[in-house]
């Protein structure tokens, strides 16, 4: 997983560390929500909150490629989870996070999948460093662009391209294959509604806990930005495709993305079936309903029935 913990990267750490068809090899940790060193120790925070102390942290690039970096700790919090934890603990020296996926994709060509959930910057890093590394990939999984909904920081441009268009127009001009992209599109759509949330609440473990908490800055975002109740969790639905992949509908398209001016960081997507560059599948629509019954039982198996019983009485989802 390549992240940028942020609260919603966060959520998808912990789908993925309770999740055991998953073997959760690396985190590696790029600038985005916030700068890296604090999103390592976030990272590391939320698997310890899951006791996955075993899973390796790496940090990587600390700064776009080409642009000056602008974090999201308006929508995060100043700790990018919500100014309510401010983890301190530094995980342990792994090397850099370029290292570690490279290693990793010759030690295991063609088994690995990578869910990119932050700024593209340290792909792009290993295209520029060797353009065939990737290629060692089962597969590249990314939340990043909208296609046919307006942007979260620009009328056009989703967070994740917006941050580090150079790096993310890298990865796409690359033709990298077997790439799914998973846009606002789709994610607008996985919206963790206040019962859900006080459903979570009154389960009063510390994992229920931390989840409240740290959703709680993104709801006031949301409803300030947006006058929406809740908070649209975006990054655990790659990981929930990862599990299900009936959850998504996709369609295969070519991706080209803005650098410059005032469509920076938009991604333009031409789904032309004559096209041979056709190389990525875009997300086009989700059962929102199945992701959040995985997304919530998995999170709190413990509470089974309890989520059954409110999905029952339609209270949720």
């Amino acid at each position: 997983m390549d992240v940028d913990p942020g609260i919603d990267d966060s959520l998808a750490l912990l789908l993925a560390g309770l999740s055991p068809e998953i073997e959760l090899l690396a985190i590696t940790v790029v600038s985005g929500n916030i700068e890296v060193d604090q999103a390592a120790r976030n990272a590391k925070f939320s698997m310890r909150m899951i006791g996955r102390d075993d899973v390796m942290i790496a940090k990587g690039c600390a700064r776009p490629i080409h642009r000056n970096y602008v974090d999201a700790t308006d929508t995060h919090g100043i700790d990018g989870i919500g100014e309510m934890y401010f983890p301190k603990e530094e995980p342990e020296d792994h090397g850099s996070a370029i290292e570690v996926i490279t290693r990793l994709l010759r030690l295991y060509p063609h088994q690995i999948t990578i869910a990119a959930l932050g700024p593209l910057s340290n792909l792009a890093t290993i295209l520029k460093q060797d353009p065939e590394v990737l290629s060692l990939a089962k597969e590249i999984i990314i939340m990043g662009g909208s296609v046919n909904v307006c942007g979260n920081c620009s009328p056009v441009a989703e967070y994740n391209f917006w941050c580090d268009p150079h790096a993310a127009k890298i990865f796409f001009d690359a033709n990298v294959h077997n790439v799914t992209l998973v846009p606002l599109d789709v994610t607008y759509k996985i919206l963790l509604t206040p019962n859900m949330r006080e459903m979570i609440r009154q389960f009063k473990t510390p994992l229920s806990e931390y989840v409240t908490n740290i959703t709680g800055f993104y709801v006031d975002f949301h409803w300030a930005q947006e006058r929406t109740l809740g908070c649209v969790i975006n990054d655990p639905l790659v990981i929930a495709y990862i599990l299900d992949r009936s959850i998504l509908n996709c369609k295969f398209g070519q991706v080209q993305v803005e650098t410059e001016g005032i469509a920076m960081g938009e991604s333009v997507v031409d789904f032309r079936q004559s096209d041979v560059r056709l190389t990525s599948a875009i997300a086009q629509s989700v059962d929102a309903k199945r992701f959040f019954k995985l997304f919530l039982t998995r999170l709190f198996s413990e509470h089974k029935s309890d989520i059954d019983l409110m999905i029952e009485k339609r209270m949720i989802i």
